[in-house]
């Protein structure tokens, strides 16, 4: 219902059958590639996101859509055109935070592929974490992102910091704007990415 006033509704199917199932391999197009900007990310996440839904849920993706539809039909019966100019101003600034956290919770990491072709389940290596107390205690402990991929059934409230799981060097208010400006990014973040065997960053931008 939250990404529904927010015009992001496909997202529930994206996110929970989607990224959760391909989160850190080539596949996902949530998960950000090493040395990939996140004004690079950002149309390719928005593109890829939406196509997944559609091809695993089109009635969900469409009654989402329909919902939204409404939304802004209301506002605008409501209170004219410019309510609808906002509803949809605000959309896509929350869409943009969204996406930024996205970027911000895999940048860099890869789960291996087996001998067999799949991929190795997913494990706290494959997310950062953040254990500052203040922005957990605003974000629920979204930041504790490790344990939300292991555990993705348990409430955020619950989750647990993962010692195996790379840590951000800060919260989430002070990584978003940083990954808004790439040299600042890259300076701060790409010296801190796990190196996959072999001693070499992961970098897929394919």
């Amino acid at each position: 219902m939250l990404l529904v006033t927010v015009s992001y509704g496909h997202f529930t199917v994206a996110h929970n059958r989607g990224h959760h199932v391909r989160v850190a391999t080539p596949e996902d197009p949530s998960s950000a590639r090493f040395g990939e900007a996140f004004w690079v990310f950002l149309p390719r996440t928005l593109a890829g996101s939406l196509r997944h839904a559609w091809q695993l849920d089109r009635r969900e993706v469409l009654l989402s859509w329909l919902a939204t539809f409404c939304v802004a039909a209301t506002l605008g019966v409501a209170f004219g055109p410019r309510a609808v100019a906002f509803f949809f101003g605000q959309s896509a600034m929350a869409v943009v935070l969204l996406e930024a956290v996205n970027y911000i919770e895999h940048y860099g990491l890869q789960r291996e592929r087996l001998a067999d072709g799949r991929y190795e389940r997913p494990a706290p290596r494959h997310s950062w974490d953040a254990n500052e107390r203040l922005s957990n205690a605003f974000l629920v402990h979204l930041q504790r992102h490790a344990d939300h991929h292991v555990h993705p059934m348990r409430p955020y409230a619950a989750l647990q910091p993962q010692a195996e799981s790379p840590t951000l060097p800060m919260g989430y208010p002070g990584m978003v704007p940083l990954a808004f400006l790439a040299p600042l990014w890259f300076a701060v973040m790409n010296p801190r990415v796990p190196m996959k065997q072999g001693g070499a960053p992961v970098d897929d931008r394919r």
